[in-house]
């Protein structure tokens, strides 16, 4: 009797030992609130994590979904108003959004068609949200993305310029014409058309001229840009290679024209693809043939880490998403099937929370330290160690539109 006591009691105890065990390591895991935070939910918490540092980069994983970019206003819009940020770095070009901006005429026709969504309207002024924003690029805009398009801009400056000196004014028009389609069949068709050179410098020829200081503001100022732009990046590329020196410019003067807009006691969001924004390009594999034949591993400049070497404090965020219904800002129909493979990073995380969360790599370890294929747009894969190239990550599991 004793004995089979003993041995009852023996397991009993046993039994209570891995149930307390048990219930203690669950409390633990519950309460572990650093695995993950819910984007929509738990907006305080990715706040504070945030709100430390002075710029803080964006990412996304397409440029196409009007869902992805409401997510990350109200992101924005919540920094703005609990961290103090003011201002809005947006991967457009400078000269035709200053153009714009100074002309009072519609911002609209001066930016990259992503944000001409209605609910960019109130960074143009930086009223409405305490939070102004502003172009971080370089390279030339189009007007329905089209080289041959003549825009509001190149008319107006034409016609101003033809007061004073009609052969004048109709080179500067066949100068940025020049300009945009060399850079749009270097860049978007992958043609290696030679250079976009003039037999005169238009922009140094314009300056030069006893009008130029009668120009308006708007017109001089964007000669002027133009012809910066035109010394510091577009001369120093050159598409006989592909766009390997393009790639690596591209990111030079968007760390340039963020750190130079900074102002003492400035908070900053950095709008961007995660393309543009990885820590340690040179570790990134791309696989798809589009970026091999872009020459995107031969990459050796990036815009986080240019911006990362400054004397700003930067936090950057990835953005990825699984499936999609649809991308609301393109033409035509175009979907996305969702990922379950651990091999992907979109997989990888769905298969485990079907949730928009934050993670911050400094405190959580819910994602395992391997490479992954990720994905720009659901289609175009490459191959990255997600700890290396960013702070932390956004996760959006499912994007209709």
């Amino acid at each position: 009797m004793k004995k089979g006591f003993l041995k009852a009691m023996g397991s009993l105890l046993v039994t209570t030992s891995i149930l307390i065990g048990c219930s203690s390591d669950a409390e633990e895991l519950e309460g572990s609130s650093a695995d993950y935070y819910e984007l929509n939910n738990e907006i305080e918490d990715i706040g504070d994590i945030l709100g430390e540092h002075e710029i803080v980069i964006l990412g996304e994983s397409t440029h196409w979904s009007s869902e992805i970019a409401k997510q990350k206003v109200d992101l924005i819009d919540y920094l703005a108003e609990e961290h103090g940020f003011n201002k809005l770095f947006l991967e457009t070009g400078d000269s035709e959004f200053n153009y714009y901006k100074e002309s009072g005429l519609p911002i609209i026709e001066g930016i990259n068609h992503l944000y001409q969504q209605e609910m960019f309207e109130k960074y143009w002024d930086g009223k409405t949200e305490g939070i102004r924003a502003l172009p971080m690029d370089w390279s030339p805009n189009f007007t329905d993305n089209r080289s041959t398009s003549i825009s509001v801009l190149e008319k107006n400056i034409v016609d101003e310029i033809s007061e004073y000196d009609l052969e004048l004014a109709e080179e500067f028009k066949r100068s940025e014409f020049a300009l945009r389609d060399w850079f749009s069949k270097g860049v978007h068709q992958g043609k290696k058309v030679g250079y976009f050179e003039r037999p005169t410098d238009i922009y140094e020829d314009i300056t030069s001229q006893s009008f130029f200081g009668d120009l308006t503001s708007e017109t001089k100022n964007y000669i002027l840009s133009r012809q910066d732009n035109i010394e510091k990046y577009y001369s120093k590329i050159s598409f006989e290679d592909g766009a390997a020196s393009y790639n690596d410019y591209r990111e030079i003067g968007m760390s340039e024209k963020v750190l130079e807009q900074m102002e003492s006691n400035d908070k900053a969001i950095v709008w961007v693809a995660n393309l543009h924004s990885n820590y340690d390009v040179t570790s990134i594999e791309y696989t798809n043939e589009t970026y091999v034949e872009d020459k995107m591993n031969e990459r050796v400049e990036s815009l986080g880490a240019l911006l990362r070497e400054s004397e700003h404090s930067v936090y950057n965020v990835g953005l990825f998403h699984n499936e999609a219904d649809n991308y609301e800002l393109l033409p035509e129909d175009y979907a996305t099937p969702r990922s379950e493979a651990d091999e992907t990073l979109e997989g990888y995380i769905g298969n485990r929370v079907q949730k928009n969360v934050f993670i911050d790599f400094a405190t959580s370890d819910f994602i395992e330290e391997n490479q992954y294929t990720v994905y720009w747009a659901g289609y175009y894969d490459y191959r990255m160690v997600p700890q290396e190239q960013f702070d932390g990550l956004i996760y959006i599991d499912h994007i209709k539109e």
